[in-house]
């Protein structure tokens, strides 16, 4: 029985060390609006490698590494590429993988005529979540400025059904990690492997930047208290008549340490508290049940 918990404890100090570098996929996007109410909307998608410091820990002395990424995802370049474009039930997406740092930044854009259009194609986008999908304004001022304002949330629901769909295929994403630990098995699902931190609107020269999640310096993640709405503002740029707006890359959003205290704590905080968390509660009932044997004795 000894022998039996021992190895237990063993385990689950295995499962923290594998699973003490996983860090999700972090995602910023941007929505640029002309004149004539056409636009583009940018998604941007920085993908941590494995000798990549976890988010948030840049700045401290002794920061970890996210060491097995490359266990989960299957694919990169042009092969991540095709898998994201598999999955949109939008047919008109720009989909690029580029190399910076040890990252992957994954951009996904669609260009749009009108805030019609815009609305409905969030909602192809979107697929199962299309209904959740509200529609986005854009209001002539009368002085030469028109106003955007979109719910902050349709970000969130436009792009869950290609990380859904990622998380789900076999051939680009392994749940168990090739053997060393099933994710499903601790409670986690495809909400684990990415994380919102900031929407930013453009209209103009003038951008308005809603931060929605941030990580603090133990890779925790921190959701701040961020409006429900993105409202920018501005004299928007003539959009070419003869072509569509070209999307154009966004820049990634790097997360910043923050301190905890002044923000609210996401109810996931992430896979490795959860783990540890687990574990340390494996721990604590080894002890009594060691404890109360000996006492029996």
């Amino acid at each position: 029985m000894k022998k039996k918990l021992f190895a237990a404890i063993i385990l689950c100090m295995a499962l923290v060390l594998v699973l003490a570098g996983c860090q999700a996929a972090l995602l910023s996007t941007n929505v640029t609006v002309y004149a004539d109410g056409s636009g583009v909307k940018t998604i941007t998608a920085v993908i941590y490698g494995d000798e990549c410091i976890l988010a948030g820990e840049e700045g401290i002395d002794e920061p970890g590494l996210v060491g097995n990424n490359s266990k989960y995802l299957l694919v990169s370049g042009d092969a991540l590429v095709n898998k994201i474009k598999s999955y949109s039930a939008l047919e008109d997406i720009q989909v690029t993988a580029s190399e910076q740092d040890g990252k992957t930044i994954l951009t996904v854009s669609y260009a749009f005529s009108s805030m019609d259009d815009y609305f409905a194609k969030t909602k192809t986008l979107a697929k199962d979540n299309a209904d959740k999908i509200e529609a986005p304004t854009f209001t002539d001022n009368g002085d030469g400025t028109f106003t955007f304002k979109e719910n902050t949330e349709n970000t969130g629901y436009a792009v869950d059904n290609l990380f859904q769909s990622l998380y789900n295929d076999p051939e680009a994403f392994s749940k168990d990690g090739q053997g060393d630990c099933n994710l499903e098995e601790f409670g986690y699902d495809y909400t684990c492997i990415y994380t919102v931190l900031a929407e930013s609107a453009t209209v103009g020269d003038q951008t308005t930047t809603v931060n929605v999640n941030e990580y603090n310096e133990t890779n925790t993640i921190i959701e701040l208290d961020w409006e429900d709405y993105i409202e920018v503002t501005g004299k928007p740029a003539a959009a070419s008549s003869d072509e569509k707006p070209e999307p154009t890359e966004t820049q990634a959003t790097e997360p910043q340490p923050t301190q905890p205290a002044e923000e609210k704590t996401d109810s996931s905080t992430g896979l490795i508290i959860g783990i540890v968390a687990a574990c340390v509660v494996v721990a604590a009932v080894v002890v009594i049940v060691i404890v109360s044997k000996k006492k029996k004795a």
